[in-house]
């Protein structure tokens, strides 16, 4: 042991090689700590931390130069005690450290709710959504389910989707806002140090949006057509995908004509079902709510943007570049191997070009049944085949929200948004995790984050 000991220090190096080294709680996200040094060399710098003195996490790592250097830790839990040290690798092969510096993390805000795990995920990182109550939040669940990030949303506002943004310097939010005069719906910006940066009104945005590779934000807007329906003259209420630049504390441009209006793309409405054959209210008119869009995902493999719309469950993708639809569904004349509808009014978050992870909400299934399936389908012979699917025991109907995420394993993340309740789930259906949240909570869209 006393030989081992000083291999052990010298392969560790010396500490308190950094200048003006300081270690900080964010006040406004206080399971953020941002560190601030002066390295006399440049080289690959990160922050390494753990629970207790053996440091045994790190963070992503950074090429400096020499001079002041800023980074930022999103990993230790709400409550907790951490020990952290700045760290410098040299070009030349020297290890640069600062002090171990101990912090204590505040408990995280009495009104978020708490959030139960059970299991474990089959991937490390942690999983971004929201929960969902009187108050939303936007958050980082850790595997046990605590939180390490959180960003409080304006009271009774609604959000129906988050997403990193491209150049990971935050999150981009989908935020209703229903308390004034009028709904204002946005697309909000947020940095990892809880800083509104900016936010850009979408006029009668709903459910999703997707951050283009460009910069761009595509987004769904509602358009009304007064067509004849079952031989009665109805205003019909369609979607209209639009792609926007992004536009700081500013309403959206959107370019005309849209880049795809369902009119357009779907045969006209007909053989309703009860969910949107009955009227709904929208800007003082009784419309019949007709496509309903909910989800919008981006396939890079093709340059494409794929909707997911609601109540006709069809599948719609085209290009960014513009051009014609392609529509995946029964009503477009696609078959399936037994004959029945592949779903039933789904939510995702995971569409491409030939296949998709739905949370199929279930709604006309006899009796109503929510579960996850896996699609595929051919697009030259118009088959639709169902890869696995999964149902819940536990989980019932989910009548609204709901989402579905794969994993690196083929199978899957699902939000049963409402029952506050999340799963991973394997394709034999095999239960990983399980994440619950207390009475009267719910939670939103989900995204796993490697990175933290």
């Amino acid at each position: 042991m006393s030989l081992l000991l000083p291999l052990l220090l010298a392969c560790a190096g010396p500490s308190g090689d950094l200048e003006a080294v300081t270690f900080t709680v964010n006040p406004r996200v206080t399971t953020v700590i941002n560190a601030a040094w002066t390295s006399a060399e440049g080289g690959e710098a990160f922050l390494e931390w753990g629970l207790d003195d053996r440091l045994t996490e790190r963070t992503q790592s950074a090429q400096v130069e020499a001079g002041e250097h800023k980074l930022r830790l999103i990993g230790p839990a709400a409550g907790s005690q951490v020990f952290v040290r700045a760290v410098v690798e040299t070009d030349d092969g020297d290890r640069l450290t600062s002090a171990v510096h101990v912090l204590n993390l505040p408990l995280a805000p009495a009104g978020m709710g708490a959030v139960y795990a059970e299991g474990a995920p089959s991937q490390t990182g942690s999983l971004l959504t929201t929960i969902m109550k009187e108050q939303p939040w936007v958050v980082l669940l850790n595997t046990d389910g605590e939180p390490i990030w959180y960003y409080a949303l304006p009271g009774r506002s609604i959000t129906t989707a988050t997403q990193p943004a491209r150049d990971g310097e935050g999150l981009l939010v989908l935020v209703v806002d229903q308390q004034g005069p009028k709904k204002v719906v946005q697309v909000i910006r947020v940095s990892w140090d809880g800083e509104l940066v900016g936010a850009m009104e979408i006029p009668d945005g709903h459910h999703d949006f997707r951050e283009l590779p460009d910069g761009r934000i595509a987004w769904v807007q509602p358009e009304l057509r007064e067509l004849i329906v079952d031989g009665e003259p109805m205003i019909v209420m369609g979607d209209n995908l639009r792609l926007s630049a992004w536009g700081e504390d500013a309403s959206a441009t959107p370019t005309e004509p849209p880049l795809l209006s369902l009119f357009d793309a779907l045969p006209p409405p007909g053989n309703l079902c009860d969910h949107h054959a009955r009227p709904t209210e929208f800007n003082g008119d009784l419309v019949l709510d007709w496509s309903h869009i909910n989800s919008i995902d981006y396939d890079p493999d093709t340059d494409e943007l794929i909707l997911l719309a609601h109540f006709v469950d069809t599948l719609v993708s085209v290009p960014v570049t513009g051009g014609e639809a392609k529509v995946v569904s029964t009503v477009a004349g696609y078959t399936t191997e037994d004959g029945e509808l592949p779903f039933s009014h789904a939510h995702s978050s995971m569409m491409r070009s030939d296949h998709a992870l739905l949370f199929d909400n279930g709604l006309h299934y006899v009796p109503p049944l929510s579960r996850l399936v896996s699609l595929s389908w051919d697009e030259h012979d118009q088959t639709l085949w169902e890869d696995w699917s999964y149902e819940d025991p536990d989980a019932g109907v989910v009548q609204v929200l709901g989402d579905a995420q794969p994993t690196p394993q083929g199978g899957a993340l699902a939000s049963y948004s409402t029952h506050g309740r999340i799963i991973e789930v394997t394709e034999r259906g095999e239960v990983l995790w399980t994440l619950e949240t207390e009475a009267g909570a719910g939670f939103g869209r989900l995204r796993w984050m490697e990175g933290f």
